[in-house]
């Protein structure tokens, strides 16, 4: 993790500190203890009697539900009030109804962590509330409702309605913080895709970096079903891998010459931070461009296409291919690995 950049804390670690503070009756910021006996300080942007509003935290890492609202409503209740939705959590003397209110997704689907029918609230961010409650001392019977304000909208920017998490996002991260880079959720989303599609009989999926390669997948892959669509950003080996394990047959990898380029190069993790353009590698790779030394200075695939003629950029195309093509089946294990080369327009290369 880079040192300069700033970590922040899990809509887990948010839901929790909403319930701190109400039982604490404290404003200004909570203090949570998390596994392993870290500890961290959370800000409270309000709260009222029974209510308090965490604003989502996540530092630097890119989340799509940085900033987010999270309203957690605590108070006594009766066991009465438990809805099939919800979550039963006791130890001790204290029990909580847990329930996922406006903006917190549904399960629909099973092979989550959390079985269909139930509110998206992980058994990691509830086992944190429970440690933390008892910490304090907590008994008795206490019902908490966590909501995220435009939760369906930020769900939109996730997995979730590929999963088959309806309706909102869900709440993460017993482990409380969020650490910028580490990418650890996102990997572990792939995961479950995969193992979800498996699980359903696929024996295709396809691998898009984005919105494009998606788009242009579905337009090409007419009959793949949208569970066999897995959005992997930077995590190309890891992704095969995946279906490798999950006994996947046909992969297909959708790409743009950015991400081409860095398959050939054999980086693993495709992150721009991580493994930048290295044009010159072509010349290592034994392709030939005539523009000399400038290609030293040309950082994105783009500007190597607008130093080139279309057929001499298309000719570095068909050479990267194969290139990529090696280390794609090599992370694919048994998998029979299809490439897909789109341009900037979608168009198939």
């Amino acid at each position: 993790m880079n040192p300069e950049l700033r970590s922040g804390f899990t809509t887990g670690a948010a839901m929790t500190a909403g319930a701190l503070a109400v039982f604490l009756r404290r404003s200004g910021e909570v203090e949570l203890i998390l596994p392993g006996a870290d500890r961290i300080r959370v800000p409270v942007e309000s709260r009222t009697e029974e209510s308090a509003v965490i604003r989502k935290d996540a530092g630097d890492d890119p989340d799509a539900t940085h900033g987010a609202h999270i309203e957690v409503l605590f108070r006594k209740a009766d066991a009465s009030e438990l809805l099939p939705e919800d979550y039963l959590e006791s130890a001790g003397e204290l029990t909580v109804i847990v329930r996922g209110g406006e903006g917190v997704g549904m399960v629909t689907r099973s092979g989550l962590a959390v079985p269909p029918g139930k509110s998206a609230i992980n058994p990691g961010p509830r086992k944190l509330l429970m440690d933390n409650l008892l910490r304090l001392g907590v008994s008795g019977i206490w019902l908490l409702r966590v909501s995220v304000r435009e939760g369906a909208a930020m769900a939109d920017q996730t997995l979730n309605p590929v999963l088959g998490i309806r309706g909102g996002i869900s709440i993460l991260g017993g482990g409380g913080i969020v650490r910028p880079c580490s990418n650890a959720a996102y990997a572990a989303t792939i995961f479950l895709q995969i193992r979800m599609a498996a699980r359903e009989g696929a024996d295709t999926i396809a691998l898009v970096t984005g919105r494009r390669t998606e788009q242009a997948v579905r337009r090409d892959f007419p009959a793949l079903q949208e569970l066999q669509i897995v959005r992997i950003a930077d995590f190309i080996a890891h992704s095969l891998r995946c279906a490798d394990h999950f006994g996947i047959q046909h992969v297909i990898v959708g790409c743009m010459p950015g991400k081409l380029m860095k398959y050939a190069s054999g980086d693993e993790n495709t992150h721009a931070h991580r493994t930048p353009l290295r044009p010159a590698m072509l010349r290592e790779m034994g392709i030939g461009v005539r523009i000399g030394s400038e290609l030293e200075t040309i950082h994105t695939m783009g500007e190597l296409a607008d130093r080139l003629s279309p057929a001499e950029y298309g000719t570095v195309l068909e050479r990267l291919k194969p290139l990529a093509l090696k280390y794609l089946k090599k992370w694919g294990g048994t998998c029979q690995v299809e490439l897909a080369l789109y341009g900037e327009q979608g168009e198939r290369r």
